[in-house]
């Protein structure tokens, strides 16, 4: 049924798009027949199949013109990007976008020229990670939220931090790093493989073989160096290091290493890592070198959510979860019987019991819900547990579960939007989507082919030919019709 009714959407999306290009594409030449010449047909949409008003295009030029590619300025307010062109179709019909930005007064501000557009956070600043295709390749770019600096383009790659920019350009052997305002803090050697705990790790493939830099990530300030196959992220203060096929460590900010007896070493997680020996067991190590948990199970996964908590199995129904920094053992629901317990924030944890149904617990109390759940983290104080007949928003302050909500909850294409007390909700009759609250209220109806928050107060909407901008309150900052392939 749910199926059905998204395919029914995606269909009606496709056919409204094929309809508006083939009327920008008339008049068309009259077609030969025996009979007498006919008059043109003029193709028009049906109104009652089509779920849009044909209203005249809302947004307008900013008097400075519209560029095709962003620059920088300092009155642009918020910058918002939109599909504003389809290019083509992917094989199963899904169009392709291009993208252009306008601001919150519905100017517009590029050409629709971006393939795409990704919101990521940098120092709690929103910043807009640009892609463009070109004749002469892939062109690369990021901008401040209110546009007030923009970093490239160029060929080359840029990844976003939630402490720090990095800028590598394709002919460089270095990594320059920039902070969330832009400024450039300093460059490190090689391309950046993490940055956590305070120190940039960094790999540089020389004549001799691979080395890894140890960076400040405040200062770029060369920490240490050292020669290994890989380095991890740094988390206490230390990193899990493998040296050689079969060697492996810990190395901190100096870059001395501690060897352990072990063949293999997972993440590090607060100076602690689960840890294989040659004899195939697993236990958990310090960054000492010492044993959190002894070589003694056949199995184990790091199961917290940023903390050393470990599951590890002594058989297949009996199993520990062990806080590594403490040395305590949680106590574990009796119905567990050895299944895998999943993570949740602020030290909840949920699994499936034996009547196929999810359950969230801590240590004090526990909340089951019918049937099996995914669960997300929304706006940083709710989870978001999603259901076959809907979704629940779960507070984790007050350990309390809302009402079951008939629709299905969408996940943020961006990982920033997660920050957001608004996402995606998606009518299971219709296929239509809308804007929920992490207050359980729908703060726009199920109305739009697809929708979803720009910046947690704008959205960008697509609704059968027309794409844009939407505010909280349903009206169009910016709209336009898309043109493209067809």
């Amino acid at each position: 049924m749910k199926k059905r009714a998204v395919g029914r959407a995606i269909g009606m999306a496709l056919v409204s798009a094929l309809l508006c290009a083939a009327v920008a594409a008339l008049p068309q030449p009259p077609q030969e027949t025996e009979a007498e010449e006919a008059p043109v047909p003029v193709l028009q949409p049906d109104v009652e199949d089509i779920r849009y008003d044909a209203q005249e295009p809302v947004g307008i030029a900013r008097v400075t013109g519209v560029q095709d590619t962003l620059v920088p300025a300092s009155d642009y307010g918020q910058l918002l990007p939109y599909a504003a062109q389809i290019a083509g179709w992917e094989q199963d019909g899904t169009p392709v976008y291009r993208y252009a930005f306008a601001d919150s007064a519905g100017e517009l501000v590029t050409n629709p020229v971006y393939t795409s557009v990704e919101r990521m956070s940098c120092q709690k600043q929103l910043i807009w990670l640009m892609t463009r295709e070109t004749e002469d390749g892939t062109r690369v770019s990021c901008a401040a939220h209110d546009g007030s600096w923009i970093l490239g383009p160029f060929d080359g790659s840029i990844v976003v931090n939630e402490s720090c920019i990095f800028v590598k350009r394709a002919d460089s052997s270095v990594t320059t790093v920039y902070g969330g305002d832009g400024k450039i803090i300093g460059q490190v050697r090689g391309t950046v493989s993490s940055c956590a705990d305070g120190v940039i790790v960094s790999r540089e493939d020389t004549e001799n073989g691979t080395v890894w830099h140890l960076s400040d990530a405040e200062t770029t300030d060369s920490l240490a160096m050292l020669a290994a196959a890989q380095v991890g992220a740094f988390s206490g203060g230390a990193a899990t290091v493998q040296l050689t096929e079969t060697a492996w460590g810990f190395v901190d900010e100096r870059g001395e290493v501690t060897p352990v007896d072990a063949v293999w070493l997972d993440e590090c997680c607060d100076g602690y890592a689960l840890a294989q020996d040659a004899a195939g067991q697993y236990g958990v190590l310090s960054a000492s070198g010492g044993e959190a948990a002894p070589f003694a199970y056949s199995s184990g996964t790091h199961c917290g959510d940023e903390l050393p908590l470990y599951q590890l199995w002594e058989s297949e129904e009996d199993c520990i979860v062990l806080s590594a920094a403490t040395g305590q053992k949680l106590m574990l629901p009796k119905d567990l019987n050895g299944g895998r317990v999943t993570a949740l924030p602020e030290s909840y944890f949920a699994y499936v019991d034996e009547d196929g149904n999810a359950v969230v617990f801590d240590d004090l109390e526990r909340f089951s819900f019918e049937g099996e759940a995914s669960f997300y983290r929304q706006g940083g104080e709710w989870m978001i547990v999603c259901l076959e007949d809907g979704y629940q928003i779960f507070d984790l302050d007050e350990a309390e579960a809302g009402k079951l909500q008939p629709y299905a909850y969408t996940a943020p294409p961006q990982q920033a939007a997660y920050a957001d007390t608004v996402f995606t909700v998606t009518d299971p009759e219709t296929g239509l989507q809308g804007i929920g609250n992490t207050r359980g209220r729908i703060v726009l109806a199920p109305q739009y082919d697809s929708i979803f928050s720009v910046d947690g107060s704008y959205f960008a909407a697509v609704s059968g030919c027309w794409s844009g901008i939407v505010d909280a309150n349903g009206e169009w900052i910016v709209r336009t019709l898309l043109t493209g392939a067809h």
